[in-house]
């Protein structure tokens, strides 16, 4: 910040205290311009809003002195070139009430205040209309805020023509004459001119001024610094407290009679606009500027040979240096090219199918009750390898006094030394427990080697349900061990 934004500061703080303490409460209800995005208009100051304002700036502020501004219905115009609507908006959005299309507005009247302690305040006021055809009636429309994080303002829209014949009142604005500071820095005289006063998106408040250099330097001319300089606009920054304050050459042209209330709006929104453009490029910039860590990718071969046959290792190596984001992005797109060469210059690895081991066991099953569907009771053998060496008596003690609950869920384990196995069950948890019984004597782990797959019928065929147990009928258990392909398999007695 520079010694004369310091001085406009310093300027600029003490007008605006002066100009509170001559404002008093006709600062309540007087007219503001709204530069928040997509708004425009004017909003009348709410309590709240002004409360903050001065608190920030460090001012006493006595709300109860003088006498108050006159209610003011909004930036509208009563009657124009055609018919047309007031529509309520809601933070510059057309999401409230409206008038239906009238030809003229007839009057308006303050019908009442809504406030809520911590949330904060608006007005309601009743549009009195005329449509084309002669009919009369009224509209209900909120205008102020921020209550609850929300600013209330009326937009027009015009059936065609927008001519304004007939405006409505313009917004009292509390008469603050021009404020006479002497800096106690560098002595300059300066004259501070309140010409308005502007809210943001969020609804904080600023006075907008006009600063220039007293008027014996005004009229001597000469070199322009030091004390003497052309005058500028001066108001807050929307961006709030921390944030500098907008100073621009002020436009002479804003001083003619015949200008329109509050000239300098379109060019204050213009500038918080491009600020907020300008803020958000850098932003971006900065974070397309980061440099991005670097790293290496490595790609081994696990086929190779030399000469001799012995297993050797060769690797693609493709370093990504550290990079802004775009060049690294680049740049590790044009390394997947050699990686991928790399891919299919190398002998590609095949596994070979799981050999399978292990003795074969066979459990016979029958069911308690008779099947569903039938005369007889329900059948089903379970087959699978196992390496776990036990002999058939202690498979018939790992099984007699097993049993489970069919049904129409296929549980299937593949992909291991010991074969596939396949059970109907009532359910993929109760498949999953035989499987697992069954590898608990054949030495496997069934959750670690190989795959689930679990599927089904909708067959009234397959998968009937039944409890299945052992089956003991001939006075036998049902259940096999073979040593080997050729061998008679071995059957254990009850």
């Amino acid at each position: 910040m520079t010694a004369f934004t310091e001085k406009l500061d310093r300027a600029a703080g003490a007008a605006l205290c002066e100009g509170l303490t001559t404002a008093g409460q006709s600062l309540i209800g007087a007219g503001a311009v709204s530069l928040a995005f997509g708004g425009a208009g004017v909003v009348p100051i709410a309590f709240g809003a002004a409360a903050l304002m001065a608190s920030a700036a460090g001012c006493n502020w006595d709300s109860d002195a003088g006498s108050p501004a006159e209610p003011w219905p909004g930036d509208i115009c009563y009657e124009g070139g055609s018919d047309f609507k007031i529509i309520e908006t809601i933070n510059g959005d057309p999401r409230g009430g409206e008038t239906p299309n009238v030809r003229r507005i007839t009057s308006t009247q303050l019908d009442s205040t809504q406030s809520v302690p911590g949330k904060g305040s608006y007005e309601i006021w009743k549009i009195f209309w005329e449509t084309s055809a002669g009919v009369a009636g009224n509209t209900l429309l909120k205008i102020g805020g921020p209550f609850s994080g929300n600013i209330y303002t009326w937009t027009q829209r015009w059936v065609g023509d927008s001519t304004c014949n007939v405006p409505g009142p313009s917004p009292s604005e509390p008469v603050i004459p021009p404020y006479k500071y002497n800096d106690p820095v560098d002595g300059c005289s300066l004259t501070v001119y309140t010409q308005g006063w502007a809210t943001d998106d969020l609804g904080a408040l600023n006075p907008v001024y006009k600063i220039e250099p007293a008027a014996e330097l005004r009229e001597g001319g000469g070199v322009i610094g030091g004390c003497n300089f052309s005058p500028v606009i001066y108001t807050g920054n929307p961006g709030g407290p921390g944030e500098p304050p907008i100073i621009r050459p002020w436009d002479p042209s804003w001083d003619f009679p015949d200008a329109p209330p509050n000239p300098w709006a379109d060019f204050l929104r213009d500038v918080i606009a491009g600020s907020i453009g300008a803020g958000l490029a850098d932003l971006l910039a900065a974070a397309l500027e980061t440099p991005y860590a670097g790293t290496t990718y490595r790609l081994v071969s696990v086929c190779e040979t030399d000469s001799s046959g012995e297993p050797i290792s060769q690797a693609v190596e493709e370093t990504i240096p550290e990079l802004p984001i775009n060049d690294a992005i680049l740049t590790r797109l044009d390394a997947l090219v050699p990686l991928l060469q790399g891919q299919k210059n190398f002998k590609q690895p095949i596994c070979s199918p799981v050999k399978p081991e292990g003795e074969f066991r066979t459990i016979g099953f029958i069911s308690e009750e008779v099947s569903p569907n039938g005369k007889s009771c329900l059948r089903k053998r379970l087959r699978y390898r196992s390496k776990s060496g036990l002999g058939l008596d202690s498979v018939v003690d790992w099984w007699k006094d097993f049993s489970f609950d069919a049904g129409p869920v296929t549980v299937k384990h593949r992909g291991s030394s010991w074969g596939t196995i396949t059970v109907w069950a009532a359910s993929a948890d109760e498949g999953k427990r035989v499987i697992r019984h069954a590898a608990g004597e054949a030495g496997v782990d069934a959750d670690q080697v190989g795959r689930w797959e679990i599927s089904g019928s909708s067959s009234s065929r397959l998968g009937m349900p039944g409890t299945m147990k052992v089956n003991q009928t001939g006075g036998y258990y049902w259940i096999t061990a073979r040593d080997g392909s050729d061998n008679r398999p071995l059957v254990g007695k009850t």
